[in-house]
Order: structure tokens, then sequence, then C-alpha cells
């Protein structure tokens, strides 16, 4: 929320807050909260002035920030009134004092209530949720400056232009002539590659933080650190460039993009050692360099794009003066504040970025809940094909490819966790408000309750059924046949359906697992007579997809999985009676299949030997 919204100047005294017989004497600041000056060349019709607060920008009138300014924990409120009645045009009071700190500064926790209760705040905050969070400085002004007073110069324009001419000139060769295909497998089976890649990256990211640095540096400001932190639960480097709220409009877009620029200058590099070397692997650095600018491009997200766009326009973090609109717009009591006036122009674009981002962010957060089922079995497919493929290199001595399926196993777990941490904030906010907004009464407080449980069961009956969990049934798609002869027979059988479903089959069944060639039609009956669910697939399906069948084969007894020519859809899987036909081997209705119908009692004979037959699978 910004202070703007709660720091109007309209004089009219608020509802008495619970913590009005706490102002301090000697008012101080809260932890967390700094004092970024103004903001230069913004967006209001009014001069505003900038308050940080756990990663909040709140912009305040003048008189606001002066108050803030002064309240050291030392000085009484009769002495910050006299210094701003001497240093400013406003002649102020103590009761001035003592009225500004109760409406405005503390109950958006600036300045923290005197005495025991002061760590109650109703209205403290914690960083936005799509913000780094526990942030810890590596370098300060120290160790930044005497770097960036020699990078900055990278900023002249007489070296900016050759540079990115360069720099464009460089990937049209690489995507247009080149290509990545040689380098890509260079990367995957030379010894230390992958390894090599993943550094290079790490140094491209440090890169980045001191072409903000630098950036500002130029502009004549100044990075009060560099750091890392955790955005979700993934580790980044961060630039404290808070001093760029005190430049120009374009400074600060500079400073925003000075990342891009020196990362594109460090992409520049790596190609000069590819000419040195000849070595394809170091391209790919190229090619993940630039996918990560191109997220970073994102508006809708606080990274780099974002606080360009923000910038741009002259709102600071513009996302968090949607939120407060919005707010705003729907409050009904007496408490209701008033936004700082913008300019014109600023208005319309405020409104179009509004109108476009509160849909769109709904619609991802809808569709984040409504296909979460599917790309959680997704993430989970793939974290066992690559455990999977990480057993199978180390018992080889495979040192590159055990390397790049240890990455993937851990960055597999990462997505998931990354994904459960997102749905967890998506959830918290709702169910946060509604709690809140129930507290005043019991009538209340019981509604929102059943109304929490009621949404929460819900969607977890919803994602429970979508993985087929709830009552083993079938999933959607699947036919069901009549099969009304299974006699053995050592003669060719001509069946109806294509994988077949049963009827008539050899006496020896096939050994359930993965297989990498066809297996004969009268085993596979025999085995899913015995219970077995039977996986046939294209022999052309990618490799990709097959892994992934491979590990459903491979987790579970009762599972026949091979190669099927002549196969019309890319996989088809088949029970005693039953068939379902999909396009991917991610499809949650697999996992749903199996659950209804392996061992199940459509199978005249489940429970029957499925080893000591036919066959052997693949390890």
């Amino acid at each position: 929320m910004q202070a703007s919204a709660v720091a109007d100047e309209s004089g009219t005294s608020p509802t008495r807050p619970w913590f009005a017989s706490l102002v301090p004497e000697r008012p101080a600041l809260a932890p967390g909260v700094e004092l970024a000056g103004i903001f230069a060349d913004g967006a209001f019709k009014e001069p505003q002035w900038l308050i940080v607060r756990n990663g909040h920008f709140l912009q305040v009138p003048e008189l606001i920030y002066r108050v803030a300014e002064y309240a050291d924990g030392q000085r009484t409120l009769g002495e910050i009134a006299a210094m701003i009645t001497a240093s400013t045009g406003w002649n102020l009071t103590a009761q001035h004092v003592h009225w500004i700190l109760l409406s405005k500064l503390m109950p958006v926790a600036i300045v923290l209530p005197d005495g025991p209760t002061a760590q109650l705040n109703s209205r403290r905050t914690s960083p936005p949720p799509l913000q780094l969070r526990l942030k810890r400085k590596v370098l300060g002004p120290r160790a930044i400056e005497p770097i960036t007073t020699v990078l900055r110069f990278l900023f002249l324009p007489p070296l900016v232009i050759p540079i990115m001419v360069a720099v464009i000139l460089a990937h049209a060769w690489l995507y247009v002539q080149h290509g990545m295909m040689a380098s890509i497998r260079d990367a995957i089976y030379t010894a230390g590659a992958l390894p090599g890649v993943l550094l290079l990256i790490l140094a491209s990211a440090i890169v980045h933080e001191f072409g903000h640095a630098s950036a500002l540096h130029y502009g004549g400001g100044r990075a009060r650190s560099i750091g890392v932190g955790l955005y979700l639960i993934y580790p980044a480097f961060y630039t404290d460039t808070t001093d760029s709220y005190r430049l120009g409009r374009w400074a600060r877009v500079r400073t925003d993009l000075g990342g891009f620029y020196f990362q594109f200058i460090f992409a520049l590099a790596v190609f000069g050692l590819y000419l040195l070397t000849a070595q394809e692997w170091l391209l790919v650095t190229v090619v993940i360099i630039d996918l990560l600018l191109v997220r970073q491009l994102i508006p809708l997200v606080r990274f780099d794009g974002y606080w360009a766009l923000t910038d741009l326009i002259g709102i600071p973090d513009v996302l968090a003066q949607v939120k407060l609109a919005l707010r705003e717009r729907f409050r009904k009591t007496r408490m209701r504040t008033r936004q700082a006036d913008l300019k014109p122009w600023a208005g319309v674009a405020f409104a179009v970025y509004a109108a476009i981002t509160v849909p769109l962010l709904a619609a991802v957060v809808m569709l984040l809940m409504l296909r979460a089922p599917a790309v959680f079995s997704a993430l989970l497919s793939a974290f066992l094909v690559a455990l999977d493929r990480l057993g199978q290199t180390v018992s080889r001595g495979l040192i590159g490819p055990a390397a790049a399926a240890t990455g993937q196993v851990l960055l597999t777990a990462m997505q998931a966790a990354g994904l459960g941490y997102v749905l967890f904030l998506a959830l918290r906010a709702p169910v946060k408000g509604l709690w809140r907004w129930s507290a005043p009464k019991a009538s209340r407080r019981v509604g929102s309750a059943a109304l929490i449980s009621l949404a929460l069961g819900g969607l977890l009956y919803y994602w429970s059924s979508s993985l087929g969990l709830t009552n083993g049934g079938a999933p959607a798609g699947v036919q069901t046949f009549d099969v009304s002869h299974r006699n053995h027979t050592l003669s060719a059988v001509s069946y109806p359906q294509s994988p077949p479903v049963g009827g008539p089959h050899s006496p020896i069944w096939q050994n359930c697992g993965f297989y990498t060639t066809p297996i004969a039609n009268v085993n596979g009956v025999h085995s899913m007579e015995h219970g077995a669910v039977w996986i046939t697939f294209r022999p052309d399906l990618k490799p990709s997809e097959v892994a992934v069948l491979r590990v459903l084969a491979s987790k579970q007894t009762y599972v026949v999985a091979s190669p099927y020519p002549g196969l019309t859809a890319p996989i088809a899987v088949s029970a005693w009676g039953r068939q379902l036909r999909v396009n991917s081997a991610t499809d949650t209705r697999l996992d749903q299949f199996l659950r209804a119908f392996r061992l199940g009692h459509q199978a005249p004979e489940h429970g029957g030997p499925c080893t000591g037959g036919l066959g052997t699978p693949a390890s």
C-alpha cells in the first residue's frame, strides 16, 4: 500500500485508533523503514516524497516526509515542530506533529506506537509476495564504487552504440547462420561443459548487478549494496538502487536496464572466447543468458522490465498502486483515503496498465489453480525420469551426463517447491483478507470460517478428482469393450481392437516391465488377464515422452510398456476390456487409468503372476 493514499492533506480527523494513547514523545522510525527522498520527475501533479517500508514504496507529501525525517528517537514532538517550522514555510506545533504521527505515520507502521505493545501494530507488512526476501548484503559501497567508477564509462553514447551493434550482429550470426544443435550436443557430451556453463551463467548474473550499479553511478547516484536473497525459493542477486529515485526519469530507466546492457557485453565476451577456443558449448551460455533476459522483461512481476516500465511511467511500484486503487474503489468506510493525483497522460497509462494487468493476473491465478494437478504430475514424472537417468549415468561412470541429470533432478524439485509456494501465496491473500474482514463480529467470523472451509474443501476435491484420487474411477475418454472369450491358444489371433483389450491368448504371459521393441499381442493380452495395464506407444514417439512411460512401467508392478507399430494415437493404454488414447505421456489421465484398472476387478484373473513368463524388460 502507498502512503500517498493514507497521507493526504485533507485535515479531516480520522476515527481514533487503538494506539491513540501510545504516540511516543520521542518518535523513531520503525525497523525496515528508509527515507529515499523526493521522487524526481514523477507522474504526479504534486511533488511526492518516498519512504521505503519492507520493500514497499510509499509516496507522501513533503510535510509528512519531514516529520518522519526528524523522528530520530531523540527529538520530542515540540522539537520536531520547531525544526520543521524553521526549515520550511509551515508553522507547526507539537499538536500538529502529534496528529500527523497518529493519523498518517503510525497507521502504516512508519512510526510504531510507544510502549510494550509497539510490535502489535495491526498494519505491519511483509515484503510483497513476488519480491526478494531474506536479503543479505555481500558488497557495500566501499567495494562497489571503485569498480563502478571505471565501468560507468561504458554508458557513454560513443561506446554504447558500437557495442549494441556488435551484440545484434553476433546474435544474428548465432541464431540465423550458425544454429544451436551442435552447441547443445557439445554441452551434453563434453566432460565438464555443463559445470562450465553454470559457472559462466553465475558470472553473468554478477556482471548484471554491476550493470545496475554502474548505470546508477553514471547518472550521479550511489548503489548502497549488492547482495543475495530469495525470489520465491530461488536464490537471486540484487542491487540496492534506491538512490536512483532522486534522479530523473531517464536516469532511473537507464539504471533499470543497465543489467541487460552488461549481460549483453558479457555475451560478447563469450562470443570472443568461442572464436579463440572453438568450443561449441560456450554458445549455450549465450542462449541461456538471452532466455534469462527475456524473462526479466516480463512487466507483470517485479523483474527489471517491470521497474523500467514503472520508472518510464513515473509511478514507483505501479503494482502496489493498482492494488491500492482497487482497495480504495471498494472501501466504504469513513477511513477511505485519496490517492495522489496523476498527470493526465500518466493517468491514461496507469489505467491501460491496470486494465491489462488485473484480468491477466486473475486469469493466470485461475489457470494455475485449475492446472496445478497436471503440472505437479508432469513435474513428478520429470523428476522420476531424471532420477532414473542419474542412476544409469552414475552406474556407467559418465561424469558429464551424470552432472546434467543431477542438475535436472534439483531443478525439477525446485520447480515443484516454487509452484507449491506460489499456490500458497495465491490462497493466503484472500483467506487473510476475508479473515480480517470478519474480525469485528462473531457472526462474520463464523460465516467466513464456513466460506473458507467450503472453498478450500472444494478446491482440494477438484484437485483430487483431477488426479483420480477421489474414488479410483476411470478418467474421461476411456472406452469399454465386451470381451467374450479368453481361452488359451497356440494359433495366431486376430483381435477386433488394435492394440487388443482382451480375447484368446497365448498360454505364456508377458513379463511386466518396459520394452524397447514390440511384444506379441497374444502374450500382452495374457498379462492383462492377470490384471496388468499395457501401455503402447508409437515407435517414433519423442525420447522425452518414452522416458516418462519407462518410469511409469518401472516404478510399479503389473505394468507393461512397449512400442506398437501402426498405432493411430501417440499413446494407447489398455486393460482387460478398457482402453484410453492420449497425446502426451504427461497427460494426468494415464495415472488415473493405472490407479483405476491396474490389478482391477475387470481382469478375470487379477493378481495372477506378472513375472516368470516371456520376455526380459529393459533395465
